[in-house]
């Protein structure tokens, strides 16, 4: 079966996968007839995997895939075909694939009448689709850094270390996306006292414990009247997973 690319189903599929797949590289992948090469898997959905390789970026449907990959991705018959209804295009589409590789050149007798070569993906279509899926992880990457911190009424018994001006200095510097890793970059010196605030915040303070400062999440931070949460290994994985994919999508933006 030819692969189909169907633009608006690029936009749902991307930062809607079930696993943690994404970014996983395969030297090969096979969808009926067609062989991809260099391959990154970008998302896995119920239905659906999105991926980048040496022939462009396309998507392939998992139930057109062989049963090991099925497996392997977590196919799942009966919850694809529950919403795979929701996804369905008007009939009788042409079908075609992204950046795909230049057929080699066909003798065809003059008997024979030409082959009806489909339409090229629609570059606008494309880069709407780029550009959906690094606003999507631009507002995931927010709501992971962004996350409240608890605060608590200030009591005068408590010794508490006041910061000012206000917690974090102008500006911020942009991370290097495709290869900034911000757990090296995690400053966790809040956590010597175990009260603190600011001059933004009277009345109230914090756990220094669980508060960090990090040069390459503030370009992302949006209240810097408050101090930023301690994120966990696994949220700065995600976050450098997620900056990985903001930095493919500025690429092919530029």
């Amino acid at each position: 079966e030819k692969m189909r690319v169907e633009p608006f189903l690029v936009l749902n599929l991307i930062f809607t996968a079930l696993t943690a797949m994404a970014q996983e590289k395969l030297p090969e992948l096979t969808v009926g007839t067609n062989v991809y090469h260099n391959v990154t898997i970008l998302s896995v959905s119920r239905t659906d995997v999105l991926f980048s390789g040496d022939e462009g970026m396309a998507n392939a449907k998992l139930k057109n895939l062989d049963p090991g990959l099925q497996t392997h991705f977590r196919y799942d018959p009966a919850k694809a075909a529950a919403v795979e209804p929701q996804q369905q295009e008007p009939e009788r589409k042409p079908l075609y694939t992204i950046a795909a590789a230049a057929p080699a050149a066909v003798v065809v007798p003059t008997n024979t009448p030409a082959p009806i070569v489909p339409p090229p993906a629609s570059s606008t279509n494309v880069l709407a689709s780029v550009k959906s899926a690094m606003e999507d992880a631009i507002a995931q990457v927010k709501a992971i850094i962004n996350q409240p911190v608890q605060q608590m009424p200030a009591t005068p018994d408590m010794q508490v270390a006041v910061y000012r001006p206000g917690w974090f200095r102008e500006g911020a510097t942009k991370p290097d996306f495709n290869t900034v890793d911000v757990r090296a970059t995690q400053e966790t010196a809040y956590g010597r006292q175990t009260y603190v605030t600011s001059d933004l915040n009277p009345g109230v303070v914090f756990l220094g414990a669980e508060l960090e400062f990090n040069p390459m999440t503030k370009y992302f931070y949006v209240d810097r009247s408050l101090p930023k949460k301690k994120l966990t290994d696994a949220e700065m994985l995600e976050v450098n997973r997620l900056y990985r994919i903001i930095g493919k999508c500025e690429e092919k933006l530029k």
